[in-house]
């Protein structure tokens, strides 16, 4: 029987995994996997800080986390401040002012959601600013949607993942990719740790999400996750990574970062510090792959280094406990006092 005080302690390995995993995944982003391996042979190890990019031109140090705990954060914040309820247009407003106001934001932020902010701000209606998104800034926020929705009441949890996704994402592979993260997110927080069954609860949510958002080409995400379980199960740590990058890639785009999240989740055993490390370490997304990955293994074996989960609090002040213990009760798996 799962005691509030375990579920707390999953809830705060999500939350931290979700940082640890971007932060070590922000120096590299959008470097390629060739490059990595040319300038770290053994991978990433450690948080590091920005380095050179011409294509995010940013200085950050070491320990510094970008949209994807960013966005996670307003979410939470905005179920918190709203009771346990979603409130799109909440979340909406506080990303806006981010956008608006923040210094690194547009140096940390999604092309999606960049874009969608801005139709928002013209006054497009929120059912058409996220029309034609199919990246995925809307898997990487979702994970405070995993932790108050039951993956055993799929329907319930993919109504209140599509709500949060209309405004920024609205395609159908942007929906259904949030889904499966919010639904492993949801596995993990109940005190589910089978690595199998995280692979069906993805397949299966997979195929039930993708007529939600609005219909858009892509391929299948249940073939893909199912492909990436196949590398996984057949090959060593080295050759699947390496064919994760070239057979599916490790881009922006939902269809390329879900399989290969759930893949890290799965090299890396269920351990946070090695997703991280994993993730950092393939190219591409890094950050989001990180992000997400982590996360799912925060659940499961909620340990971490403690240098680093100091490092990447003081330089971003995030006050991740505090944020587990304010939306602890909203948690489907809370015990209130009696039950």
């Amino acid at each position: 029987m799962t005691t509030n005080d375990e579920l707390l302690k999953r809830i705060k390995g999500i939350l931290i995994g979700g940082a640890v995993g971007d932060a070590y995944g922000m120096p590299t982003e959008f470097w390629t996997y060739k490059q990595i391996k040319r300038n770290f042979p053994n991978g990433i190890q450690m948080l590091l800080p920005s380095l050179e990019n011409p294509l995010i031109p940013r200085n950050l140090p070491a320990g510094s986390i970008t949209d994807d705990t960013i966005n996670t954060v307003m979410i939470l914040e905005s179920i918190v401040q709203n009771q346990g309820k979603l409130n799109a247009m909440n979340y909406i407003e506080h990303l806006t002012e981010w956008i608006s106001n923040a210094e690194d934001s547009k140096l940390v932020s999604g092309p999606s959601t960049l874009k969608a902010v801005q139709a928002i701000k013209k006054g497009v209606p929120i059912n058409k600013t996220g029309f034609g998104n199919t990246t995925n800034g809307a898997a990487m926020k979702i994970s405070p949607i995993g932790l108050i929705s039951d993956y055993k009441h799929l329907d319930e949890l993919m109504n209140n993942v599509y709500e949060i996704c209309l405004p920024t994402h609205n395609t159908s592979i942007a929906v259904s990719g949030a889904c499966v993260v919010a639904a492993c997110i949801s596995y993990v927080a109940s005190g589910g740790m089978n690595l199998d069954e995280i692979w069906e609860i993805a397949i299966k949510t997979a195929e039930k999400s993708k007529g939600l958002g609005a219909e858009f080409p892509s391929p299948s995400l249940s073939f893909r996750i199912e492909y990436a379980r196949d590398i996984v199960k057949n090959c060593t740590e080295e050759e699947a990574v390496t064919r994760i990058v070239n057979e599916l890639g490790t881009g922006v785009e939902t269809i390329e970062t879900i399989p290969a999240v759930l893949a890290i989740v799965q090299l890396a055993n269920g351990e946070p510090m090695k997703a991280a490390k994993i993730s950092a370490s393939v190219g591409a997304d890094t950050d989001t792959i990180g992000a997400i990955s982590a996360s799912i293994c925060g659940g499961m074996t909620p340990f971490f280094d403690e240098n680093d989960v100091s490092t990447i609090e003081e330089v971003n002040s995030l006050g991740i406990v505090r944020h587990a213990e304010t939306i602890l009760p909203f948690s489907p798996y809370y015990k209130e006092k009696g039950e």
